[in-house]
């Protein structure tokens, strides 16, 4: 018994002592002991996301966020460089090909890690730790792409990997050992030398059994000589017949690869001609989409697809800035009080269809189509327009005349549809780009090739601000009037402003709230600081408060 205890406290001490000397176990940080270039790199990665907790893991710095509702962990590395960021995918949300491809070649192992992966200029891919369970264990790590079939990237097994598809070698059966040969004596040895003594040859006692006369032999028939074969007749010989050319074979006709085209003869995109920031931006929005198909409208990217059950369209700007996202509802998904106002006004009406329209702006809406019973016979359709709380905000009466057909209906439905979410869709107005020299333009083209919808102002200092959207969310560039770049600014979330400025500011400016805050890069004095801007609640009076990347003041 004693025995038995001390090797439990053994056991006990050997984890401890691996636990604390375990270079890989995750040591949690106050956001106070994070570097500022830790913090400002987590900021221009991801400007909107919330942080939910900091740690160090293996020498880099891992920030716990929350983006739209989705978990996950950006890995920074001491130097200030983003490494890879990690959004958490439950196993139930994962394509079904992926996790196919886990259960056949995996067999009765677990996934320990399921999660969408970002990287610097690759595509975001499907990252798995697959291992057999029980303690101390190692995994194997997949990774798969998210478009197309979800096809396998890599897979790197660790050392001493069992293939548990392979059936188990049994040991060879033991060969037997020979026996050992008597040893022959040799030359040397002295009873060789000795000669063999003569065999005796037995003695005959019986005397010899006499001679029998040899029988005389009866005569053998003679065989008869065989007939002489027939001669063969000679065959003529044919004279030897060219070979005929083989029949050129037929060329396959290859079939025509499938046009895919959706409702408004768009013609779809082929996967590998999407850029990386909007398959990024996808992946964010729509973890498991089915029937994905890629679009390009109005320089908008769209992804067409079926997700949980509903048809669904996702917009998505060529910079990789979500827009907005489509989606077809039932009519038992409709709120109660878009169906109160639809019964207390509109009764008798029969339901066509529902779209609720997710925007980036947060202003989301749902549209209601639907026949009132007097226009029912005549297909024409009624638009209802809700705000997300469910309150109406127009309506749209059938004054346009629809065809007879049911094609040319839908048809119809669709051109009015269109034009209404043209009318809805975000633009910025270019007031001063008339007045901005070629030179400033040409200097931001060439720095942002891909940004379109750029705002131009002209600031106090006579300097030139393109406003416009990127992955980050709203940024601003000013240039001089020699096309040179004086600083940028990247807009963050106020309830991700440092917490040394919130205290400062309800400690100096108890009247007053955080509207907005940029993060700022002045390219001269190669200087990183804050511009806060602070309304006073009972004169609505604005002003800017300048801090450095500590969160001290500056003075403005």
């Amino acid at each position: 018994m004693r025995k038995f205890g001390r090797l439990l406290l053994l056991i006990i001490m050997v984890q401890v002592i691996a636990f604390f000397a375990n270079p890989v176990s995750a040591q949690k940080l106050k956001p106070a002991d994070v570097p500022a270039d830790v913090i400002q790199t987590l900021e221009y990665q991801y400007p909107y996301v919330k942080v939910t907790g900091w740690a160090k893991d293996n020498g880099n710095y891992v920030a716990s966020i929350k983006d739209e509702g989705a978990n996950g962990k950006v890995y920074i590395s001491e130097s200030g460089q983003w490494l890879y960021t990690h959004f958490n995918v439950p196993q139930n949300e994962l394509p079904s090909t992926i996790m196919e491809y886990v259960r056949t070649n995996y067999p009765d192992f677990i996934v320990s890690v399921s999660c969408l992966q970002e990287k610097e200029n690759e595509k975001a891919q499907y990252y798995l730790e697959v291992k057999p369970d029980g303690v101390g264990m190692k995994p194997s790590v997949l990774l798969f792409s998210t478009t197309g079939r979800n096809e396998l990237v890599s897979r790197v097994d660790p050392d001493n990997f069992k293939d548990p598809t392979l059936p188990e070698e049994k040991p060879a059966p033991k060969a037997p050992t020979p026996k050992a040969d008597k040893p022959v004596a040799s030359k040397t040895d002295p009873k060789a030398d000795k000669p063999a003594a003569p065999k005796q040859e037995p003695k005959a006692d019986k005397p010899a059994a006499p001679k029998q006369e040899p029988k005389e032999d009866k005569p053998v028939a003679q065989k008869t000589e065989p007939k002489p074969a027939k001669e063969a007749k000679p065959v003529k010989e044919s004279e030897p017949k060219e070979p005929k050319e083989p029949k050129p074979e037929k060329p396959k006709k290859e079939k025509p690869e499938e046009v895919i085209t959706d409702e408004h003869g768009n013609v779809a995109l082929k996967p590998n001609t999407v850029p990386d920031l909007v398959t990024k931006a996808l992946a964010k929005k729509v973890m498991h989409p089915e029937e994905l198909n890629w679009f390009l409208i109005d320089s908008t990217y769209v992804a067409k697809c079926v997700y949980s059950g509903k048809k669904t369209a996702v917009y998505i700007k060529p910079n990789g800035l979500w827009d907005k996202t489509l989606t077809v509802l039932p009519e038992e998904s409709v709120t109660g009080p878009m169906l109160k106002h639809l019964n207390d006004f509109y009764k008798g009406y029969r339901f066509k269809t529902a779209v609720r329209e997710q925007r980036a702006d947060k202003q989301d809406k749902t549209m209601v189509d639907f026949y009132e019973k007097a226009n029912y016979k005549a297909k024409l359709v009624t638009t209802v327009i809700f705000d997300k709380t469910g309150k109406l905000i127009r309506t749209i009466d059938p004054d346009y005349q629809l065809g007879g057909e049911d094609s040319k209906q839908a048809n119809a439905d669709d051109d009015a549809l269109d034009k209404y979410y043209e009318k809805m869709n975000m633009s910025l107005d270019n007031d001063d780009s008339k007045d901005v020299p070629e030179n400033v333009k040409a200097a931001f083209k060439l720095k942002y090739p891909r940004v379109t919808n750029v705002e131009w102002k002209e600031d106090d200092n006579m300097n030139y601000q393109a406003i416009y959207f990127s992955a980050r969310g709203k940024e601003i560039c000013v240039f001089n009037s020699y096309g040179e770049i004086v600083e940028t600014m990247v807009m963050g979330k106020v309830e991700n402003l440092s917490s040394t400025i919130d205290e400062y500011i309800k400690k100096n400016y108890k009247n007053c709230k955080v509207t907005e805050f940029y993060t700022v890069r002045k390219m001269a004095e190669k200087l990183t600081c804050y511009k806060v801007f602070i309304t006073n609640k009972k004169t609505n009076e604005e002003d800017i408060l300048w801090f450095n990347a500590s969160g001290r003041p500056l003075e403005n």
